[in-house]
């Protein structure tokens, strides 16, 4: 099995409040409330040591918040590798609603811009995890403020010129720069429709644009579509997964990163992607199940 990094620059602290019933304009006293270490790369890494497969998680780290935070993570026994910087970890904040089966996000994006030495910092550590050729990367989720354009393209490139298998799983200009070549690019791109329409804007439909990207690039692009069917894309063609129903949903939130996580699991485990896509789905549903984000037990 490939040794699996996991990398993102934007962590979190989850705070999950639980309602028999959530109204807009009213006082809502929760019924229940869970703490979380989060953040896209962080969900998926727990995900993936929930599932047997210890990994790395490599991520910035705000000075101020940072002993609740690696206290979650310590928590969930996940091995972090923090790069300490000024700002603070971010909070979210999700309020499931138990009579409408609904969870509503609160995003509060307050960490302070990173300063180019902490990005120096972080480029080091990244690099320096590189000891030995051909590991799986897993680069998840969007950047914090003060990150240049070019960290994350230069660490798919960076991967790959140490024969690694990357998997992407963040949008926009940082994934259309990280297309170099049909040899230096993401081997796998999991994301959302939105998130490939909004990343891609100059097709005109969904399979125009997997058809042409997979085309133009050595790339396998899966796409995720909330209950309707998958689909992934390789060299123009497209094929279907079929998602099973959820019966007892819960909690939504870190449902692709689970997806991301099982994605990955197969690859690293040497299964075809459409096993692995399966695996995903897989661990997608646990995460759905459960009340925590990035949570398949």
């Amino acid at each position: 099995m490939k040794k699996i990094l996991t990398v993102g620059l934007s962590p979190a602290i989850q705070r999950t409040l639980v309602f028999d019933d959530f109204n807009i304009g009213e006082v809502n006293r929760a019924s229940n409330y869970y703490l979380d270490a989060a953040g896209k790369c962080v969900n998926v890494s727990r995900v993936l040591n929930q599932a047997g497969i210890s990994n790395p998680c490599l991520t910035p780290v705000g000075r101020e918040n940072q002993r609740e935070f690696l206290s979650l993570c310590e928590k969930d026994g996940l091995r972090m590798v923090p790069v300490f910087t000024s700002a603070r970890v971010r909070t979210c904040i999700t309020c499931l609603d138990r009579k409408k089966q609904s969870a509503t996000e609160l995003v509060v994006n307050e960490p302070e811009s990173i300063e180019a030495e902490e990005e120096q910092a972080f480029w080091n550590t990244y690099a320096a995890s590189f000891v030995e050729e051909g590991l799986l990367v897993v680069i998840s989720g969007s950047k914090l403020p003060g990150f240049s354009d070019a960290i994350i393209p230069r660490m798919v490139e960076h991967a790959k010129k140490h024969k690694s298998v990357v998997i992407a799983d963040y949008r926009n200009d940082d994934l259309r720069k990280s297309f170099f070549s049909r040899t230096i690019c993401p081997d796998f791109v999991k994301i959302n429709e939105s998130e490939l329409l909004q990343t891609f804007s100059e097709y005109d439909s969904l399979i125009e644009a997997l058809k042409q990207i997979t085309l133009q690039y050595n790339t396998t692009v899966i796409i995720t579509r909330g209950k309707e069917a998958t689909l992934s894309a390789v060299d123009g063609i497209l094929k279907e997964h079929p998602t099973q129903k959820v019966l007892q949903p819960c909690n939504p939130i870190g449902c692709g990163d689970a997806m991301t996580a099982g994605f990955a699991y197969g690859i690293a485990s040497d299964m075809n992607y459409f096993q692995a896509i399966e695996h995903g789905q897989e661990f997608a549903r646990k995460n759905l199940e459960s009340v925590h984000p990035g949570w398949i037990l």
